[in-house]
């Protein structure tokens, strides 16, 4: 089977999160984007120096009580938002 054509790109969106260095708050952010692997929020609260620190990984909570959990690579903050990739998952 082959697929040509156009790609398409998951966006999805949220109201809330925070990125973590360990178990060390390095961010609270407020609405966020997901596009394709990129990750984009506004910035609630930020620590500068953790969240230039690695490794970073971004929880979000869900409604059921759980997190989403992803690592998060080549962040920046900037003008009231922080941006960086979401890294692929280790298996």
């Amino acid at each position: 089977m082959a697929i040509s054509g156009q790609s398409h790109r998951i966006r999805i969106s949220g109201v809330a999160a925070v990125v973590r260095l360990g178990y060390q708050k390095a961010a609270t952010l407020g609405a966020w984007t997901v596009e394709g692997d990129m990750f984009a929020a506004e910035v609630v609260d930020v620590d500068g120096f953790r969240i230039t620190q690695a490794p970073l990984t971004l929880y979000i909570h869900n409604k059921d009580g759980t997190d989403t959990r992803r690592q998060l690579g080549d962040v920046s903050v900037s003008q009231g938002r922080l941006y960086g990739r979401l890294l692929p998952r280790q298996v």
